[in-house]
Parts: C-alpha cells; structure tokens; sequence
C-alpha cells in the first residue's frame, strides 16, 4: 500500500512555515484547516503536526484568524520589537549556556584523566547502575554539581 503523501525535508518545513506566517497576516483568506494544508502542501496532519515549529505557526494562524484576521502595521512593528528583544535575550542565554559547556568539557577532562591515573577506566565508571539502587537526592545532586561550577583549580593544588 501506498502512501498519497511524500517525505518531509527540512526545507518543506520552512516552506510550511513561511506559508502558515502568510496565513495569520490574512494572505490566503480567513479559512485554515489541517485538510486545506495537507492538500496544499501534500504531506499527512500528523506528520505536519508532529514538526514543533509547524504546530506553533499553525496555532498562530489560528488564533490570528479567530481574532479577526489581519493585524495592524503598529501591532506588528510593536511584535517585530518584542522578538528582536526575545532574540536578544536568547543569544545572551545561548552564549551563557555555550560558556558552561566550555567548562564542563574541561572539567570532565580532567576528572577522566585522574580517573585514568587511578588505574581506573572512564567506561568502568560511566554506566547504569541496578535500576533498584537508590542514587542520590536531587538536592544532594544538586549540591555536589554546584561544585564543578566552579573554577577548575590549577595544577598543583588539587
């Protein structure tokens, strides 16, 4: 058995989106369906409602359209303002994010090289343990990787 619809790429996704963005700004008229997309676009609801970002920008069409269609110019320049503000916010987040991953990775390097000068194994130490075990509390978790927040100390005073 066949199906009537196609695999979807990255670039339909983006495809979709941008469409669905035209939707809520009342390009294709005040009617939006799962079934007018899939016969526009040829790929299944599910499959387009699985995609996070589809699902949103639909939800978003919807909504607009519910309230009335297209929005005004001031509103969209006050939106254009909010996301450049929400963009900004996330970059300065990503970046916060990328610096401790940074110092993670230097961090478990050097815990794995004394593990190793240990005579110990990375491998004998990284693995599951009996699903009855109890491991710690979050809470104790939490304390002991506040921890390795820290500055990495420097040689010799370890």
């Amino acid at each position: 058995m066949s199906s009537k619809f196609q695999r979807m790429t990255e670039v339909d996704e983006q495809r979709i989106i941008r469409e669905l963005n035209k939707w809520a700004l009342g390009h294709f008229g005040s009617k939006l369906t799962w079934a007018i997309l899939e016969d526009r676009f040829k790929f299944s609801r599910q499959s387009m409602q699985a995609k996070p970002q589809i699902k949103a920008a639909y939800d978003v069409a919807k909504q607009s359209l519910s309230n009335g269609g297209v929005t005004s110019k001031e509103d969209l320049g006050k939106t254009v303002e909010e996301l450049k503000t929400e963009i900004e916010s996330l970059k300065i987040q990503l970046n916060s994010f990328q610096e401790k991953e940074i110092k993670w990775k230097k961090r478990w390097q050097q815990i794995a090289y004394h593990i190793r000068q240990k005579g110990i194994q990375v491998s004998d130490v990284d693995k599951p343990v009996h699903p009855k075990t109890a491991l710690p509390s979050h809470t104790t978790t939490e304390k002991t990787l506040k921890e390795f927040d820290k500055e990495i100390p420097l040689s010799g005073r370890i």
